[in-house]
This record gives C-alpha cells, structure tokens and sequence, in this order.
C-alpha cells in the first residue's frame, strides 16, 4: 500500500484548482523561457530557487526550472534539498512516502536513493517535519508542467535543520549521479528588512553565492542557507560555474518596502559548458542539416496540415509526440514564415525551445497564418501556388559580446547572423533571412532597433545582443507548384 504525503498549502501558496494551477505554472515558465537571463545552451546540474508563494517568487523560480528545459527526456531523479520551516531537529529528514501528491498528481519517491541517503548518519526518517512543510512542495508544480505531469521522475525531497553545511554536501555527493540527476535547492533570501537593507544583504549574498563561498553564507543571509552552502561545496570542488539568473523582493510585487523578503535564483554548470559556443554551433549545424535532409518534407506538411486545419476549425493541429520520431518528438524551436507573392504574409515563432519541435511547428504554423498582428488572418482563397512556406530552425541564443554600436556592426555577419537586441523592455528579433532585404549591418542593425521599439539612431550603454543561427527549408524547395493541393 503506497504511503502519499498530500498537499500542505495547496491554496495558500498556490492554487488548489488543477486547471488554474497549471495555467499559473504554464504562464510564469512561458515567461521564463522568453527571457533574457535563460538564453544560451548549457545545461546546469543545479539550480537554486525560491519558494515563496507564486505572486512573489514564482517568477524566479520559473527561471530556475527554465534553464533546464532541455532534460525533458533525460532526467529520471531529481533530489530537492531545503530548509525545515516548521521544526527543528537534527540532522536531515525524509518522509516516510512512497509519493508527494499536488492538485497536478503524485510523483513518486525515488526510494532507492532515499535508501542510499539514509546510509549517512546525519539523515534520519522524520514524517512530522514534512507534514506542513512548504520549501519543498512549492517546487512541485514546477516539476511536473516542465517535464510532464505523467512523467517517470522520481524525486528525493530532503529537509535541512541542524546540521553543518558539510553534511548537507555529503548528502549531495551520495546523490549526485550522472545526467539522469537533478539537484534544486530550495531558498528565500533575507527575511522582514526594510526594502534597502534586503537589496544590500541579498546583493552580499549574491556575490557570495557567485563566489562558492559557503564558509560566510549563513541563515541571516538565506533561509536555505545550509543546503545552499553544501552545494556550493559540491559546485566548488568540481570548478563549476554559477550564472545568477534574477533577483527580487516581496516588496517589488507587494508595494509595502517596511518589511520584505528576498528572492533569488541561480543556475549551476559543469566548468566548460559555457565555453562550448562554437562546438554547440557546429553540433546544431550538422545535426539540423540532418534533421531537414531527412523529415523536411514531413516538417512542411505539418504546418501545411495545421493551417488547413486552422482555416477549418479555428485552431492549431494537435498532435502528440508520440507520433513522431525522436527528432521531432525533441524540443526545439522555430519560426514559420508565410509569403505571398514573394512578400510576407505573417511570420511566428519560438526564440527558445519549450515543446516538442512538432507541436512547435504546427502552433507556429497556425499563428503565423492567423495570429501575426501585422496581417489580417490567411483566407482560403489565398491557398495555392503563390503562397510559400518556409520553416526556420533555431540554435539556442548564446550572449553576443561587442564594445559599442561599431563594433557590434563589425562583428555582424550577414547573411548567417539571426540577432536578438534589448535595451531594458524593449526587444526585436531578426531571423537571418532579414539580411535578404538588409544586406548592409549598419542597415540591419538600424531597422532591428526599430523593430524592438527604438529610434533608429538610439544607442546606449544598457544594449545587449544574442546571437543564433538557423537552418531552414521552403514548400519550393520540395515542391514548387501543387504544394497546397496534396492530400495526407
């Protein structure tokens, strides 16, 4: 007979309506997944989130659990290490659970791990210290809407009292397996400082963080701090790198700046994998080259097939990933292009890879035929030979480092470069294929800033770039003529 830990604070920290929960979850990693600070393709071995309510923290927990998209198939345990809220005890404590229960479903224990934990003489088995326990439960969700509610992920979830952070690093070292293991550590900030007070203390421990050092970081700078120190011994003896992902405080959500509390997430990675750029491009190239040469034509007629439909029903094709193979049954991401007569018709699309290259084209394919604002929606009598379609696959976007606007023209190379520019709010996204029309990068960059919502001749000090590459294909480079005409 299986033993369930059921929610605690389903309702208070989050919904207890399953529909509403994963709208929550689904909007706060959508978010994550278009930002900024999870842009690049290295794939951490840990992350630290918070766990707060959502309105607080899930923000920046979504972040977190965003850079590890890309272990949807991979990760088979993940072990989730936080701070006792409710009692004290010594040591480290497990649940005596076969599963952890949300609105969402059950995941399972991984007990064998559990087993090997609970070989060290510092981790003992303790129901009560996770009966209300929140900084555990909260990450959950997140889990579950990221890799799949149905998923075969077992989770080892760890509570920390008293004990040393040396303790805490032995644990994660028993537990650390290979790429099928994921370790979050779960951790607020500073806790009930006035709103300049917390942005000093959290910036301290944000360099602390950055820095491995788990020797001064204490419970005064996080309330995880003890899982968070271990890790960071953990992260330190394999020269490992940190990538701080976001900071806030209740006070930025709330208003009220008398008394907050601190946020912050961070990404752990293994030493180079930050420094793999160009193998990573050279891995994209052959292997989307590969991906096009031997399912183009299949990718074509799913976009082709998802318009139809839309234009029948009003919606995207469904499709499930299991019917595909792996390469499309993979995350990735694209834009779908549609042009008319050779001009453009609609254009959509994924910067980040967050579903199943599949499910992305058909949901591209739809939008860009009937949701591009630029564009009324595709009519039927619109469908025949001189309406192309092109499907653009997209690397991961990696940070474009330049020193000013000259230098950046300089190192733009046209014809190959697809570009993402931000300065603050504003943000605009040319696809290499721009440079057909902007051959020259001091147009292209000029016209990407107007895209993004800024002068054309602004500059400033705060403007970033990423940088990707595409491989793509059209419905002319298959089929010229009768392209809309075929049947499935």
């Amino acid at each position: 007979m299986s033993i369930i830990r059921p929610p605690a604070v389903a309702g208070t920290f989050y919904p207890a309506d399953a529909d509403l929960l994963r709208s929550e979850i689904d909007g706060l990693l959508d978010a994550a997944l278009h930002s900024d600070a999870v842009s690049g393709s290295a794939i951490p071995k840990a992350i630290i989130v918070p766990h707060a309510g959502l309105m607080f923290s899930g923000s920046l927990a979504a972040l977190g659990f965003a850079t590890v998209r890309a272990l949807r198939n991979t990760v088979k345990r993940i072990v989730i290490i936080g701070p006792a809220h409710r009692m004290a005890f010594q040591g480290i404590a497990l649940a005596r659970a076969d599963q952890f229960a949300t609105p969402l479903g059950s995941m399972r224990c991984d007990l064998p791990a559990l087993q090997s934990a609970l070989s060290l003489p510092h981790v003992q088995m303790l129901d009560e210290a996770h009966t209300l326990e929140h900084g555990l439960e909260i990450e959950l969700p997140f889990i579950q809407r990221l890799f799949g509610e149905g998923a075969d992920i077992g989770i080892v979830p760890l509570l920390v009292s008293r004990c040393s952070p040396r303790q805490v690093h032995e644990v994660i070292e028993k537990l650390w397996g290979g790429p099928e293991t994921l370790i979050v550590i779960s951790s607020d900030l500073s806790h009930f400082h006035d709103y300049d007070t917390a942005q000093r203390m959290d910036n301290r421990t944000r360099a602390m963080i950055e820095n491995f050092d788990a020797e001064n970081i204490d419970t005064s700078d996080a309330c995880g701090a003890l899982p968070v120190a271990g890790m960071l011994m953990a992260a330190r003896n394999r020269a490992m790198k940190i990538k701080t992902l976001g900071m806030r405080n209740s006070g930025d959500v709330t208003g009220d700046k008398s008394r907050v509390v601190g946020y912050g997430a961070w990404a752990i990675y293994q030493a180079d994998a930050s420094d793999m750029a160009e193998d990573d491009e050279t891995d994209f190239t052959k292997a989307t080259e590969n991906l096009i040469k031997a399912h183009g034509a299949e990718m074509l007629g799913l976009c082709r097939q998802s318009i139809l439909h839309g234009i029948e029903t009003g919606a995207p094709l469904q499709v499930s990933p299991n019917e595909f193979g792996p390469e499309l049954s993979a995350p990735g991401a694209c834009f779908v292009t549609l042009k008319k007569a050779g001009q453009l018709r609609g254009c959509i699309g994924s910067v980040m890879a967050h579903a199943p290259l599949a499910t992305d084209l058909c949901e591209n394919a739809f939008k860009a035929a009937f949701r591009d604002p630029r564009f009324a929606g595709l009519a039927p009598s619109e469908i025949n030979d001189d309406l192309e379609l092109s499907i653009s696959v997209l690397s991961p976007p990696a940070p474009f480092a330049f020193d000013g606007e000259a230098d950046l023209i300089g190192k733009l190379t046209p014809f190959e470069d697809g570009i993402i520019l931000s300065d603050g709010n504003r943000r605009g996204l040319f696809l290499p294929q721009v440079w057909d029309q902007l051959p020259d990068p001091k147009d292209f960059l000029a016209y990407l800033k107007r895209k993004a919502g800024l002068p054309m001749d602004h500059w400033s000090p705060h403007m970033r770039a990423e940088r990707f590459i595409t491989r793509g294909i059209s419905s002319k480079d298959v089929r010229p003529s009768g392209f809309w005409d075929q049947q499935d």
